[in-house]
């Protein structure tokens, strides 16, 4: 009687499994039909085609619980695995934000400074003086140097300004002479703005000898004190004034 019982929910277990695996997974298929084949089996033996029926159906619910239990576990891991990645990607987000607003600070502060270079060049270019020379010298005076590294420091903080040096000498001497003493006194400024940082690729200079003009064969000690200078102009790089100089 027994073995037929036992045959019965073999062939009932049997008939089920491939409802179960049309439910689950192939791997939950297999677990749950173990787990009623026992449970049927085990109930066949202790109490009949009753039994049977109970313990297939205890086997499959503690099966059930067991794959329910398996699943949770997956997924709790799973949902571990996101709060972690979730974690991270707020942590790479609040670090892109920072780099951002720092970016959009640093924008910020080279607009302004970019805004001052604009102002500054507008009011320096164009601008000129004149440096006075003694009588047969290229020295410049030495009270210069202070008014030089002045000038070095704004051609410096902006970079499209350049330096035109034009010297020039009294009529007296020769052409050559005077030549060559003009050209010497437009080293001499170029050597000390040079010095003082002014980069020399940013300084051009010319010697135009010596200056002359109506009644420039008279005697005139203040006139000539006038011709022996260096003329120092700022000006864009384009070379157009962006301001008239008076």
């Amino acid at each position: 009687m027994k073995s037929s019982i036992i045959t019965l929910a073999v062939i009932t277990t049997l008939a089920a499994t491939p409802a179960l695996a049309a439910e689950s997974s192939p791997a939950e298929a297999r677990h749950n039909a173990i787990g009623i084949v026992a449970g049927g089996l085990l109930g066949a033996v202790i109490g009949g085609p009753p039994g049977l029926i109970a313990g297939m159906a205890v086997g499959g619910i503690t099966s059930d619980q067991q794959i329910a239990r398996s699943r949770v576990g997956s997924l709790e891991s799973l949902a571990g695995q996101l709060r972690d990645e979730q974690r991270d990607l707020e942590t790479e987000r609040a670090g892109l934000q920072a780099r951002v607003a720092s970016l959009g600070e640093a924008l910020e502060r080279e607009r302004e400074l970019a805004g001052r270079a604009a102002e500054t060049l507008m009011l320096t270019d164009g601008l000129e003086f004149s440096i006075g020379f003694r009588s047969n010298s290229a020295a410049p005076p030495e009270t210069l140097d202070e008014s030089l590294e002045a000038l070095a420091t704004l051609v410096s903080a902006v970079p499209e300004l350049t330096i035109q040096l034009d010297g020039y000498a009294d009529p007296r001497g020769s052409a050559v002479l005077n030549s060559e003493l003009s050209m010497q006194r437009a080293e001499a400024v170029r050597e000390r703005l040079v010095a003082a940082g002014v980069d020399p690729q940013r300084i051009q200079v010319a010697g135009h000898g010596a200056v002359v003009a109506d009644g420039a064969g008279q005697a005139d000690p203040d006139e000539w004190a006038m011709q022996r200078r260096v003329d120092l102009r700022l000006q864009s790089d384009s070379g157009e004034r962006l301001v008239s100089t008076p």
